[in-house]
């Protein structure tokens, strides 16, 4: 994705002045890049230099507030981000959206279509991300000239740009952390609402405020939420929580008389202690099939694979 960077207008200088504003901003977009967790391309690549310490946080001017709502307006819809994914796997495996093989390999499915779509989101993360650090080096070209000026070294150029971006890098970084928590969190839910609407499953997510208040922390209902709250005993209640970290239970429902909840989550492992803890909330947890496999879950009913959840809602 940062290949597909264009010159701006204002770069078009030449001579030592050019070079020096090519080398900070590769130079930004490396580190920036790096303190995202993506690999630089080669188009990043730079020579090395020693990152200045920074430890206060600093505040963002309005200038530099109003360039990353601009680049956080060019990523798209969590929605929109599903169906690029979902074209392209009609294009690579379509068998993975074919309801018959939906039904029989579920599990599988979910695993397949939710990291296309975080990385087509990451993509996007990256692209936008970029551009905010393009524009805050068009915004500051006068200031970056000066430094050029200077007669600074590549190196003490470079730590000096870094100097002057880093409450914009800090703000992105604080930006990103949260968003990509969030962002796959939901990207797991409407994976989970596509795959089940593809095998003629009907479901919804709890709408209203009086509606909300009833079936607070429930993600989920089938097949609807006026049965989920007049009939509960003829509803499925479902939970996602893609990791089971420490505080998981704070945010899964209460489990009430004759509701039946079901904790569907994505997490590479679960631990025998948190197994237990499962089952004595009266839930049954749905895993990653391998993990199922394992010799201390096999014999544990209430921990079922997630390819077994179009057959225990009664649909299949």
């Amino acid at each position: 994705m940062a290949n597909d960077y264009k010159q701006p207008v204002a770069f078009e200088e030449r001579g030592e002045t050019f070079v020096n504003l090519n080398l900070v901003r590769n130079s930004l977009r490396k580190f920036v890049l790096e303190r995202l967790n993506f690999d630089p391309s080669e188009a990043e690549k730079v020579p090395e230099y020693e990152i200045p310490k920074l430890f206060r946080k600093e505040k963002l001017s309005l200038q530099d507030e109003k360039i990353i709502y601009q680049a956080k307006q060019k990523i798209p819809s969590l929605q929109k981000i599903l169906n690029e994914a979902i074209e392209t796997t009609k294009k690579t495996t379509p068998k993975i959206l074919a309801p018959s093989y939906i039904k029989a390999h579920f599990g599988e499915c979910v695993t397949a279509l939710e990291p296309r779509a975080y990385k087509i989101y990451l993509d996007y993360e990256e692209k936008a991300f970029l551009s905010a650090i393009d524009s805050w080096i068009l915004q500051n070209q006068s200031t970056i000239n000066s430094l050029i000026e200077k007669g600074l070294s590549p190196s003490d150029l470079v730590k000096e740009a870094i100097k002057l971006s880093y409450p914009l890098v800090q703000k992105l970084e604080f930006e990103s952390g949260q968003t990509r928590k969030a962002r796959v969190g939901r990207t797991f839910e409407l994976v989970i609402e596509y795959l089940l609407g593809r095998i003629g499953i009907p479901c919804q997510k709890p709408r209203g405020k009086q509606h909300r208040k009833i079936l607070k922390r429930v993600d989920l209902v089938i097949p609807d939420q006026i049965t989920a709250i007049e009939r509960p005993d003829k509803a499925y209640f479902l939970s996602y929580k893609r990791t089971l970290r420490e505080r998981w239970k704070q945010t899964i429902p209460e489990r009430k008389p004759s509701w039946r909840v079901f904790l569907l989550t994505q997490d590479e492992e679960l631990t025998e202690d948190k197994a237990k803890e499962i089952d004595e909330l009266g839930m049954i947890v749905y895993v990653r099939d391998e993990l199922k496999n394992k010799d201390y879950l096999a014999q544990k009913p209430w921990v079922r694979r997630l390819s077994d959840l179009p057959k225990d809602l009664s649909f299949s």
